[in-house]
Order: structure tokens, then C-alpha cells, then sequence
């Protein structure tokens, strides 16, 4: 059975999370009802309200070759949680709603002795009973979709995410390419270059962007908008 620490308000589930690991013996997961300071990829901030649900989940012993396609497999677990909304994958690490994003996926690792071993955090974020974005945040929910309480637990969540974390790597790219919703549209990626435009094609082998102005790996892409 996973531990789970309940929080009203936090800075941050990962960071959290990451504060407490070496005190706690096998894994856990953080809730937290509220983020006062939570971030994405890019340390960028992360709007978490009440009314979502904003999760770390911490799994040990992970094998560190694996940790690449991590965020594209919690991904997938994210798509099935939320199937009937019939969702998308943004590559690398956001799911959307016609286009709108719903939920959002953080990756980390701890390498520590063993060094072919580490700690996950696996920090997501679905938004469920939010009812209202900034004006500036381009957003939805389960409850803006359906006009229903989202029902599933984190026991199931967990549970779904496990499994897709023991697909193997080509039938996760495969059902990657199926949802991907960047999938031959005209995008603007922001990277370390600069910005291109360009129409993105299929994620490959790798897990990378492939586009018709080259090939992309996680790192060299810091936003991805579809035009």
C-alpha cells in the first residue's frame, strides 16, 4: 500500500516531496489541495487553485535508463483517466481538451548509491473541479467539460499509471502518435535557437518532436504552441 500525505496548501507537491523522501521508507504520494508556488518544466509557474487535483507520487528503485519515456508514459495514464473527454498529448508533457490544457506532468529523478536506480517523482496536476482561468491561461476541467464531479481516485490514477509505465517503449510511442496533438499541424516551438515555425510530423523512436524543420529533443524545446 502507497502512503499518502494529505496537505490543504502547499509551495509545491515535488518540492515537497523531494524534501521528505529520505525520511520516508518505500513510496508515497503528496496531495495537496492547493499550490502556492508550483512549477512546470522550465521551473515555469504552474496555476493550481483549489479545486484541482495536484499530486507527486513518489516510486523507488526506478531504473534510470527508463526515466527518459517516463513523462510520455504518465501521459498516456493521464489520456486513459481521462478517456471520455477524448484528450491529447502536447509533446513532451501536457494533455489537452480541444486544444485547452487539463492537466500537466513534471518528471524528476534521484540518483543516489546505486546509480542504475532512482527515485521518481512523478508530480502531475488534472484539472477537475476548477471553474474558472485567467483570462491569460488558455484551460479547462473535467467539471468545464462534463458539469460533473470527477470521480476516479488517486488509487486508481496510481494504479493506471503503473501500468503504462510497464509498456515497453515502442507500443508507448505508437499510442503516443495516435493521440498526439500536434500531429501534422502548423506549430511554434520556442527553442534554444529561437523560434521556428513549422508543421510538426510524429514523435519517433526516441521519444523526440519530428518536424519539418528537424528533429527535437525534450531539452531543446522549451514551449510548444500550435498555430
Amino acid at each position: 500500500m502507497v502512503c499518502k500525505i494529505l496537505l490543504r496548501k502547499v509551495t509545491s507537491t515535488q518540492d515537497f516531496a523531494e524534501a521528505v523522501a529520505s525520511m520516508i521508507e518505500g513510496e508515497f504520494v503528496v496531495i495537496a489541495e492547493e499550490q502556492t508556488r508550483a512549477r512546470g518544466r522550465m521551473r515555469r509557474k504552474w496555476f493550481s487553485p483549489r479545486g484541482g487535483l495536484w499530486v507527486t507520487y513518489v516510486k523507488r528503485s526506478f531504473p534510470v535508463e527508463e526515466v527518459p519515456f517516463s513523462t510520455l508514459k504518465v501521459a498516456l495514464a493521464i489520456v486513459e483517466i481521462l478517456d471520455e473527454l477524448n484528450p491529447r498529448i502536447r509533446w513532451p508533457n501536457d494533455i489537452v481538451v480541444n486544444d485547452k490544457k487539463i492537466s500537466g506532468i513534471l518528471i524528476e529523478a534521484n540518483v543516489s548509491g546505486n546509480n542504475n536506480k532512482a527515485d521518481l517523482f512523478i508530480g502531475f496536476g488534472i484539472d477537475t473541479e476548477v471553474k474558472d482561468f485567467p483570462p491569460d491561461i488558455k484551460a479547462t476541467s473535467y467539471y468545464i467539460e462534463t458539469g460533473k464531479s470527477f470521480q476516479k481516485s488517486i488509487e486508481e490514477i496510481i494504479e493506471t499509471i503503473n501500468s503504462w509505465l510497464s509498456k515497453d517503449n515502442e507500443q508507448v510511442i505508437s499510442r503516443v502518435n495516435e493521440v498526439l496533438s500536434l500531429k501534422d499541424r502548423e506549430v511554434l516551438l520556442e527553442t534554444k535557437d529561437g523560434e521556428k515555425k513549422c508543421k510538426a510530423l510524429f514523435v519517433d523512436y526516441l521519444g523526440r518532436l519530428v518536424t519539418e524543420c528537424g528533429i527535437f529533443e525534450v531539452q531543446d524545446i522549451e514551449r510548444v504552441d500550435v498555430l
